[in-house]
């Protein structure tokens, strides 16, 4: 609890002096004393300024000798738990417990270089650690540094000059048209209670925990559209991946035929789910993964690749037909067309000549 005390004491030859000081935990949960007031009105308004710098996440008491790890944690209090998904929070708390805060220790944020930021990423690809990954802990890290220094606790951004790792496109394994059919045959014939939810994976791109929350409520028969509003992640429900994956999705004749077959035969719950388990719950994730994912691809004589995969191969499918790439972005939820130009850029050649060819026509008279 915050407060201004008095303090007296006598001095050397018998007299007797008095002081103000204040009483406060800082940001971190620290407790702090300050003293050297003259007056109570003076104390007063220390005190209180204090509180509004800390309140608005302003650390005013480490300043410049705040740590990496100190300055984490009030990034994941102050911003992350505020502001981000608990799926979001909990990725950041990760990467910090297994890859960050080993490296950096207590190290002043000061003296935090770029260099030493490259040490760091030198060392994460010695230890297999994936682009993608280390692409994310190099976020993390700018985000760190970027609200010390709005909060005007240091001056410089060291790790906004360290460029990022690029993806490798065998990073997204995409299964054909002829491998898709496959797949789809395969489960149908082998295992016709995954068949629903693997079309509609393949035909919306939706994510996998986006497939387990879906109830019949969002799907609209008239209007051929499907609402993405909710995931399941962790035995919770929570909001899509980004605000902007809140979206409609398109539906296909194909898909609204099977979706409708399999509401007759799918078990039944409160819940209202599209693709439940045996006793009308949440799907185990993990375990619709491993033995019906995986199994459907090994009896297909497919090569393993991963479930979010399939988003990737609607991606392409949706490529392959010379779809307008704005449609792709609304499809996939993302927040830009630069977004789904620099993901699946790679997957469609021909659109940078037809605008290399397009500009050439304009003036060619």
């Amino acid at each position: 609890m915050a407060k201004v005390r008095k303090r007296i004491w006598k001095k050397t030859d018998g007299s007797v002096k008095q002081t103000w000081i204040i009483d406060y935990n800082d940001n971190l949960g620290k407790r702090i004393i300050k003293g050297g007031f003259r007056t109570k009105a003076e104390a007063d308004n220390a005190l209180a300024k204090t509180l509004t710098d800390i309140n608005t996440g302003i650390n005013v008491s480490v300043s410049k000798n705040i740590t990496f790890k100190e300055a984490a944690k009030l990034h994941i209090k102050l911003h992350a738990e505020v502001y981000c998904k608990e799926s979001t929070c909990d990725g950041y708390k990760s990467y910090l417990k297994y890859h960050l805060e080993p490296f950096f220790k207590k190290i002043k944020l000061i003296d935090i270089t770029t260099f030493r930021i490259k040490e760091f990423v030198k060392l994460k690809q010695a230890e297999g650690l994936s682009p993608q990954t280390i692409n994310h802990c190099l976020n993390l890290i700018g985000a760190i540094f970027q609200k010390m220094v709005d909060d005007n606790v240091i001056t410089n951004n060291p790790a906004y000059k360290v460029k990022k790792l690029q993806i490798p496109h065998n990073e997204m394994r995409i299964l054909n048209k002829q491998e898709a059919l496959k797949a789809l045959s395969t489960a149908k014939d082998f295992y016709p209670d995954f068949y629903p939810l693997l079309f509609t994976a393949l035909s919306t791109g939706l994510r996998r925990g986006e497939l387990i929350a879906l109830t019949w409520d969002d799907i609209s028969w008239e209007s051929n559209r499907i609402r993405i509003n909710k995931s399941f992640h962790k035995n919770k429900l929570t909001t899509p991946k980004t605000t902007n994956s809140i979206r409609n999705v398109e539906m296909s004749n194909n898909l609204k035929k099977i979706l409708q077959e399999w509401k007759e035969y799918c078990p039944k719950s409160d819940l209202k789910l599209v693709f439940p388990n045996q006793s009308g719950n949440f799907l185990d994730a993990n375990n619709m993964v491993k033995r019906r994912f995986h199994y459907t691809l090994k009896l297909a004589g497919l090569n393993r690749i991963r479930f979010h995969d399939l988003r990737h191969t609607y991606a392409s499918l949706l490529i392959s037909q010379n779809l307008p790439v704005k449609f792709i972005q609304g499809q996939m939820g993302h927040s830009s067309v630069k977004v789904t130009i620099d993901r699946y850029g790679h997957l469609m050649p021909d659109v940078y000549q037809k605008g290399i060819d397009a500009l050439d026509n304009i003036f060619s008279e």
